[in-house]
C-alpha cells in the first residue's frame, strides 16, 4: 500500500497488483535488489504455468482455497475463491496465505540452484511452514538443489535420524557457527539415532531453550514439573525446559554433545552416569572441575577415574560386580559412613552439580521419590508434596531476573543525572537545581526528583520503576565519583513501633 501526503493529511492509495508493463518491471526489478520484495515469485506465476499449477494445487490439497490469476488495466491481480467467495489475495487476504503463495512460488520456480530464506515462519501457522519445507525438501532432493533456511521456529526441526544432523547447523553470538554432525561420534551415530526417534523435538529443545535441562524419561519430566508448579512462580515453570533423554547413558550422551555445540545445558541422571566414560569425559574437559579436583581432593592427574579409583577398589573388595547398576548401588546405599569414601563420593557430587549435572546421591529418581516402581501417575503424585524432589527443582530451575541490570543501569543514569548538576555547580557554586538539567531533561524528569538540601548539596530521589522508588542520592561538586551509588529508601520509624 502506498499514501498520497496532501497538506491536510494522508490518503491511501489502493493497491492494483503487480504491473505488467516492460518499463515498469524493469524498474520493479531495480527496486528489489535493495528491497526485500517478491514481485519474481508472483512474476513466476504468471510466465511459468508449472508454478502456478503446483501452487494452486497445494493450496487447494492444503486449504481448500482454490487460487486464479488475474489481469486487469496491466496489473497481476491474483483471486482466491472458497466456498463462493471470491476476494483479491493482495487486497483482501492475510499476510500468512500471501506468503505461502510466494514461498511455494520461490520453491517450484526452475531458475535456482540454491535457495536462502530467512524465517519463512513469519506469520504462517505451523503446519503450514511445515508442509512448505516438505515441498521445498522434495524440490532440493528431486532436482538436485540446496536450500538455506534460518529459522526460530521449533516445529520445523524434527529430526529422526543422526545423518540429518549433517543439515542443521547452531549459529549463537560470539561463537563460530557449528554443524550438529561434528558433535556426534560416528560410534555414536546408533545411540543418537533411538534417542531422536523417541524425541524427534530434542534438537529443536536443545537449541532453543534459554537454557535445557536433560533428564533420563517421562517420569523425571513428571516428577520435576509437579515439584516446579508447586514451588515456583508460573514465569520460571514455563522458562525451564526439561528434554527427555532416553536413559542415563543418553542423557550422558547429549550431555557430551551438547557441550561440543558450546550449548549452556544443565542436566539430571541416575547415580550410575557417574561410570560413564563420556560424561567422565565431558566434566574432566571442564577447567573450574579440574581446578576442584586439585584444590580439594590433591589429584594428579586431575581425572575422575582417579576420583573414583578408591572407590572401585573399595567395591571390589566388598564383592560387588562391575556392572554399573550394582556399583551404583554400592555408591547410593553401602559406602561407609563417616569415612574417606563418603567424602569423596560427595565432593565428586557437589563439584559435578557446580558445573551443570546433577545425580541422585540416592541412586534412582524413584529413590528420590519414595516410591517402588516406575509410572507417570505414581511421580507426579509423590512430587506433589515437599521432598527430596524440590532440591533438584530448585537446583534446574530457569528464570530471568532482569532486576539486577536494572538496578545497575539505574545507577549509571542517576550518575549521569548527577554529573550534569555537579558541572552546573562548578560554573556556579551557589546555584540550587529543582529538576534535572542537559539535553535530555525532559526524561531524567521522569525518571528522579531533584531537591536542593543546603548550599551546594542535592539529593535525587527515584520516582520510578517502581521497585526502586524512593532509592536516593546525596551529592554535591566535591563528591567522588566512587560515591555516586543510590541508597534504598530511609526507614521510618514510627512512635511505639517495634523494632
Amino acid at each position: 500500500m502506498s499514501f498520497n501526503v496532501f497538506a491536510w493529511g494522508a490518503n491511501p492509495v489502493d493497491f492494483k497488483g503487480i504491473p505488467l508493463g516492460e518499463q515498469e518491471r524493469s524498474q520493479m526489478k531495480q527496486i528489489t535488489r535493495k528491497r526485500p520484495l517478491a514481485t519474481e515469485d508472483i512474476y513466476a506465476l504468471r510466465e511459468q504455468p508449472d508454478v502456478a499449477l503446483r501452487v494452486a494445487a497445494f493450496l487447494k490439497r492444503a486449504l481448500g482455497r482454490t487460487v486464479e490469476l488475474r489481469e486487469s488495466s496491466g496489473f497481476l491481480d491474483p483471486h482466491v475463491s472458497i466456498g463462493g467467495i471470491e476476494y483479491s489475495l493482495f487486497r483482501d487476504e492475510g499476510h500468512g496465505l500471501r506468503e505461502l503463495v510466494i514461498l511455494l512460488a520461490a520453491a517450484y520456480r526452475d531458475d535456482w540452484s540454491t535457495l536462502l530464506i530467512d524465517e519463512p515462519e513469519l506469520h504462517l501457522h505451523p503446519a503450514m511452514a511445515r508442509l512448505w519445507l516438505g515441498e521445498l525438501r522434495k524440490e532440493c532432493i528431486e532436482r538436485d538443489r540446496r536450500a538455506i533456511i534460518i529459522t526460530h521456529e521449533p516445529s520445523l526441526i524434527k529430526i529422526l535420524d543422526a545423518d540429518e544432523l549433517d543439515s542443521v547447523w547452531y549459529f549463537q553470538a560470539g561463537a563460530k557457527p557449528l554443524p550438529f554432525a561434528d558433535a556426534v561420534h560416528e560410534r555414536a551415530k546408533d545411540r543418537v539415532t533411538a534417542s531422536l526417534r523417541q524425541n524427534p523435538e530434542l534438537i529443536s529443545q536443545l537449541v532453543f531453550s534459554p537454557r535445557p535441562v536433560l533428564v533420563e524419561g517421562v517420569h523425571d519430566v513428571a516428577a520435576l514439573s509437579a515439584a516446579l508448579e508447586r514451588t515456583k512462580p508460573s514465569e520460571v515453570v514455563s522458562q525451564t525446559d526439561l528434554v527427555c533423554c532416553g536413559g542415563s547413558t543418553e542423557v550422558a550422551l547429549w550431555f557430551e554433545i551438547a557441550h561440543k555445540m558450546e550449548i549452556d545445558v544443565r542436566a539430571i541422571a541416575d547415580l550410575d552416569a557417574c561410570l560413564e566414560s563420556s560424561v567422565q569425559r565431558v566434566m574432566d574437559g571442564k577447567s573450574t572441575v579440574i581446578h576442584k579436583y586439585r584444590e580439594e581432593l590433591a589429584l594428579e592427574p586431575p581425572r575422575t577415574s582417579n576420583v573414583l579409583k578408591p572407590l572401585i577398589d573399595k567395591m571390589r573388595l566388598d564383592g560387588v560386580s562391575g556392572n554399573p547398576k550394582e556399583r551404583a548401588n554400592w555408591l547410593a546405599d553401602s559406602v561407609p559412613a563417616d569415612t574417606g569414601y563418603r567424602v569423596r563420593k560427595d565432593k565428586l557430587l557437589r563439584i559435578w552439580r557446580e558445573n551443570g549435572l546433577w545425580l541422585h546421591p540416592q541412586g534412582t529418581i524413584e529413590k528420590v521419590l519414595g516410591i517402588d516402581a516406575k509410572g507417570l501417575s505414581a511421580a507426579r503424585t509423590a512430587a506433589s508434596v515437599p521432598g527430596e524432589i524440590d532440591r533438584v527443582a530448585d537446583w534446574c530451575s530457569y528464570e530471568v531476573d532482569p532486576l539486577g541490570e536494572v538496578e545497575l543501569l539505574l545507577n549509571v543514569a542517576v550518575e549521569r543525572i548527577a554529573h550534569s548538576i555537579m558541572e552546573a555547580l562548578r560554573a556556579e557554586p551557589a546555584a540550587q537545581f529543582s529538576t534535572p538539567i542537559g539535553s535530555s531533561a525532559e526524561a531524567d524528569s521522569r525518571l528522579v526528583r531533584v531537591e536542593p538540601i543546603r548550599e551546594g548539596v542535592h539529593r535525587l530521589t527515584v520516582v520510578t520503576p517502581k521497585e526502586f522508588k524512593g532509592y536516593w542520592l546525596e551529592f554535591s561538586r566535591e563528591t567522588r565519583p566512587s560515591e555516586l551509588i543510590l541508597q534504598p529508601p530511609e526507614r521510618v520509624d514510627l512512635p511505639g513501633a517495634e523494632s
